[in-house]
């Protein structure tokens, strides 16, 4: 397989890359070293269907047949005997956020970390920044290796004083003050940030904010129910997206004690978690209002846990291969609060220490070839629905398992002659597929890229009727949109797959861009 790593906006060749040919399953691959002249050859590879990608300093890991950094490129399918040529890697040149942080005086701040976001994340769902950096000496700080777009910048104030006295106290300042999490150009709300937006291989230079001071208070109460050897609490804010700083934790002393500092004024939900442990996992909650004084006495009590059970068979009758299979129910305000239990031999499970609280089930450590056909709890569905379990009181949950998912194959023909190879996407129609993977979350579309022939096979999947599109540049936030969707159903095909099932599919690919406003 030969190639060559180029600028993807100058044509340049970038030598010395890093290339990686890595198998479509990710389960094995091959790297060497690009020469000067940005070339490489593989040799003596086997038969199989890959990737090809690759990364250098100062530019932003791309792949074979990917039109911008951040796409999904195509696969390379290669037969006995082949010789491929043409194995082109673009590279996209890094972009930089870089500047100096100052303290209420405007003094260099040390030791602020200051983390880039590509996008607000969704609150319980958050995600890592893009990049991050810890300011010097000087206050300076350079966030590389970003890609274009928005960046919410945030500064977040490392605590000092390691290795002295806990309670630590200034004697040189009257009110409780301290340096909270700031975001750019200087605001302690998220939704009031102004982004940074870059363009490709643009250094945004000379950024300049100053970390905002506040009258911050302290929270003290006690949990009981519970030993307390590893039991945390935290204070998490009311309708604000915890990133890097913005949430508070603690941990809770022999007696059940526990103090959390630094909190503003706000509503706090103030959760205590215990993670394994006799009795498995448990969390309490309850609110408080942080007004402009300290709060004390708050109280956080295990209450009595629960077990849910049930079975799990497959419907042919078949003997269910297990593996790791185990049934969970996700808790949607704290994931860290979601038990779970492995299914046993004969199908049964138990879920232990649950405590009173609205979930999802999920299937996880699923094997290939299972998918989920039906989900009961006392004869309802809950398949990718919320469970109402705050009384205490579960029904016995019946799963049932399908094992014989069908498959889709086909051809794409190309927008133009020098369009990449892209993705094919299924999206379920109706309410027919509630799940494609194994996730606590409705899950009813799927994705696979082209190959270097135009072609695709797309296996595994639960029987059910689809829309198939065939996109040359793919974009989950806008392929998933159900408005766009419509604007270029016409170029899309309608498949009705039954168990077992393979269907074979000729699509018209999707012009980048195409359909879009």
């Amino acid at each position: 397989m030969e190639g060559s790593v180029a600028h993807r906006r100058t044509g340049e060749p970038v030598g010395r890359a890093m290339v990686y040919l890595t198998s479509s399953d990710g389960s094995q691959g091959l790297s060497l070293m690009a020469g000067a002249d940005g070339k490489f050859v593989f040799e003596k590879v086997a038969r199989g269907v890959y990737r090809v990608s690759a990364e250098r300093r100062g530019f932003l890991r791309g792949e074979y047949g990917a039109r911008r950094y951040g796409q999904r490129g195509g696969l390379i399918t290669l037969t006995d005997g082949q010789e491929m040529k043409g194995a082109d890697v673009k590279l996209d040149p890094q972009s930089v956020i870089a500047g100096q942080i100052l303290d209420d005086n405007g003094e260099p701040m040390q030791h602020v970390q200051v983390a880039a976001w590509k996008r607000i994340p969704v609150a319980g769902r958050q995600g890592g920044p893009a990049g991050s950096d810890a300011t010097d000496d000087l206050g300076e700080f350079r966030i590389s290796g970003l890609g274009p777009g928005k960046y919410y910048l945030q500064a977040t104030v490392f605590r000092r004083g390691m290795g002295l006295a806990r309670n630590m106290k200034r004697v040189d300042e009257e009110a409780p003050d301290s340096y909270v999490s700031t975001y750019f150009p200087g605001t302690t709300e998220l939704s009031s940030a102004t982004p940074v937006e870059l363009g490709v291989g643009q250094e945004f230079l000379g950024l300049s904010m100053q970390v905002k001071k506040m009258r911050v208070y302290r929270l003290t109460g006690t949990v009981s129910g519970a030993e307390m050897r590893t039991v945390r609490v935290m204070a998490v804010p009311k309708n604000r997206v915890m990133v890097g700083g913005g949430g508070f934790s603690g941990g809770v002393r022999a007696d059940g004690g526990f103090e959390l500092t630094g909190l503003t004024a706000g509503t706090y939900t103030i959760m205590a978690m215990r993670g394994g442990g006799p009795g498995g996992s448990l969390s309490a909650k309850t609110q408080v209002e942080v007004g402009n004084a300290d709060v004390e006495g708050v109280q956080l009590v295990f209450g009595p846990t629960f077990a849910v059970q049930g079975t799990v068979k497959v419907e042919s009758g078949e003997k269910l291969e297990l593996g790791n299979l185990r049934l969970q129910l996700m808790n949607e305000e704290a994931s860290f609060a979601s038990p779970s239990g492995r299914v046993n031999a004969d199908g049964t499970f138990s879920i232990e220490g649950v405590a009173p609280d609205r979930y999802r089930l999920a299937a996880i450590y699923m094997g290939g070839g299972y998918y989920v056909k039906s989900a009961t709890m006392g004869g309802q569905d809950v398949r990718g629905k919320v469970i109402d379990l705050t009384s205490g009181v579960a029904g016995r949950i019946e799963l049932v398992l399908g094992n014989k998912p069908a498959s889709v194959s086909g051809t794409v023909s190309k927008a133009t002659p020098e369009s990449l190879p892209g993705m094919v996407v299924l999206v379920a129609e109706g309410a027919g597929v509630e799940q494609l993977g194994s996730g606590p979350m409705p899950v009813n579309r799927c994705e696979v890229s082209v190959d270097q022939n135009g072609a695709f096979h797309v296996d595994g999947v639960p029987p059910g009727e689809y829309r198939v599109y065939a996109f040359e540049e793919f974009d989950a936030n806008e392929m998933y949109d159900r408005e766009y969707l419509k604007k270029v159903e016409g170029s899309s095909e309608k498949v009705k797959l039954g168990e077992g099932e393979t269907k074979t599919v000729s699509l018209k690919q999707i012009a980048g861009g195409e359909g879009l406003p």
